[in-house]
């Protein structure tokens, strides 16, 4: 036996080496890489997806899964980094930082990818300071300074800066010095950036929120509760405060745009009646009032050519960046209630974004993004993302043409989709002859000549009040009632009736709950199960 092992052991080896070794084989490595003129970013409220775009051919080509309840996109000063910043409803804050996959110089463009997800403390990125990405912490009072290969494990180094107390903030770097606003605290901290220590603090600025740079004089505007606090930055006037602008109205200034000829506009959050302009070129400075209708976006073309404002009835206004002008309007949506709005727990509101020749707008209750020419005022097409898009970023290629071509398909509106604002009853419907009158976000309307329009009548009587009735309705009202008798059974009312002018005026919700009359596309679309007032006992 001992003298056949030799034999065996060799046969083995022989047979073992006749069977193909158990390893991966190669593979032919496909190239990535394609070419995109834009590439549009869309946060996803409802699910925390980051959804990717190429145009022009409008097709989705990923979904990013980030932390829920996006709250904010921020472009990196490399234009090739996104910050994702979730809300802040929950106990822990996430930044996820993706690289988008697109070359701006040259459009090339490849599978975007998340490089990195970590903790924040109540952050936001939404400011670089010079050409470096920053985080700011809020709840932990420093600012972080990230330099290098956001891709990398080893290649990025982190600075901490210290700022005066935990708050909300706005900042800009200019000629090596920080300055800092803090909302809570109101004063802006200045800092040296080399050294990160202060060098002072300019007061009188309460709940400060927004700020702004002229580019000529690099003096910095920032928004205060009642006035706008201007700061210089050059000179004998460095760091200190140079001039107090008062606003002209009650709506304060808490983001500025920046349109052509030096034209910076001021606004605030909410459904908004006005904006401010600004024309920095003179002095002493002084806002000019310009009215609108009922908006709750604002946004300046790429190219700062156009004023945009999305009207609450779902309109975008294009106007001249410079003067205010309403150049043209596009309908693209359905609208939003009046009692729309946006916490801090996740984005909700929708948004602009604009290439060198078109304006993208998510319609967050829609699932949707309408893209329009600016030049125009076309509705071109719509962009199905599905969800609840809210917050975009787009990058386009330089010199790119993010026009769609005859090839592509174009989902243009019904019109249904696209009807003028109007009121509505039943099957009767009827054009809305003027604009509702806005008071704290809700529309009002007349009662008489709104419930005549549907056939009802309005009759004034003596220390009863005001009675409606016709087609089996019976409403009796009074004037700074607290509640009203639909049919003889009591109902709360959401606000009393006012009387102006010698005119009673109704708010949407009471006039859809009493009187069934919907306002429809002019920013009413109020439900009576949006919020239930409504307390019933019998008389």
């Amino acid at each position: 036996m001992m003298r056949l092992m030799p034999f065996l052991l060799s046969s083995l080896f022989l047979l073992l080496s006749a069977i193909p070794a158990m390893a991966h084989g190669t593979v032919e490595r496909v190239p990535e890489i394609a070419s995109a003129e834009a590439r549009l970013f869309v946060a996803d409220s409802t699910t925390g997806d980051l959804v990717t775009v190429d145009l022009p051919s409008g097709r989705t080509l990923s979904r990013l899964s980030t932390p829920a309840s996006i709250m904010s996109l921020a472009l990196a000063p490399d234009a090739r980094h996104l910050f994702v910043t979730r809300g802040r409803n929950t106990d822990k804050d996430y930044v996820t930082v993706v690289n988008t996959g697109f070359d701006p110089e040259t459009g090339s463009a490849r599978p975007p990818f998340i490089s990195r997800t970590f903790e924040g403390y109540s952050p936001d990125s939404s400011h670089p300071v010079g050409n470096l990405p920053s985080i700011a912490n809020e709840s932990k009072a420093e600012l972080l300074l990230l330099d290098g290969d956001l891709d990398s494990l080893d290649g990025l180094t982190v600075r901490k800066l210290a700022l005066a107390g935990n708050a909300h903030y706005h900042y800009a770097v200019v000629d090596g010095l920080l300055y800092v606003g803090h909302l809570q605290q109101g004063f802006v901290q200045v800092l040296d950036l080399e050294t990160g220590k202060e060098k002072t603090r300019i007061a009188g600025c309460p709940v400060l929120h927004g700020i702004a740079q002229d580019e000529q004089t690099d003096r910095l505007f920032f928004g205060c509760q009642n006035e706008t606090l201007v700061v210089g930055t050059q000179g004998e006037e460095t760091a200190k405060a140079v001039a107090h602008i008062n606003y002209p109205e009650k709506q304060r200034v808490a983001a500025f745009l920046t349109g052509k000829n030096r034209v910076l506009w001021g606004y605030t959050e909410g459904t908004l009646p006005l904006l401010y302009k600004l024309d920095v070129s003179h002095e002493p400075y002084a806002y000019e009032t310009m009215e609108i209708e009922p908006s709750i976006r604002q946004a300046v073309s790429s190219d700062q050519a156009y004023l945009l404002s999305l009207r609450r009835s779902g309109t975008l206004e294009i106007r001249d960046s410079a003067s205010g002008k309403l150049l043209r309007t596009a309908a693209i949506g359905k609208g939003w209630s009046a009692d729309f709005h946006e916490h801090v727990d996740k984005a909700v509101l929708p948004d602009i974004a604009t290439s060198s020749r078109f304006a993208y707008v998510s319609l967050p209750n829609e699932g949707r993004i309408a893209q329009v020419d600016l030049s125009s005022g076309t509705l071109v097409r719509y962009l199905e993302v599905g969800g609840e898009p809210t917050r975009l970023e787009l990058l386009e290629k330089t010199g790119g043409d993010d026009t769609p071509s005859s090839s592509q398909p174009v989902e243009l509106p019904t019109a249904a989709e696209t009807t003028d604002p109007s009121l509505t009853r039943g099957d009767k419907t009827v054009p809305l002859t003027a604009s509702p009158l806005m008071q704290d976000d809700h529309a009002w309307l007349p009662l008489r000549s709104t419930a005549e329009a549907f056939g009802l009548h309005v009759k004034w009587q003596a220390g009863t009040g005001i009675s409606v009735t016709g087609e089996g309705l019976s409403v009796q009202l009074t004037i700074d009632g607290q509640s009203a008798k639909l049919g003889g059974v009591a109902k709360e009312l959401h606000a009393p009736l006012q009387l102006i002018s010698h005119t009673a005026y109704i708010q949407e919700h009471d006039l859809e709950v009493l009187l069934g009359i919907k306002l429809l596309g002019a920013g009413g679309h109020a439900h009576a199960h949006e919020h239930d007032h409504s307390t019933e006992h019998a008389d």
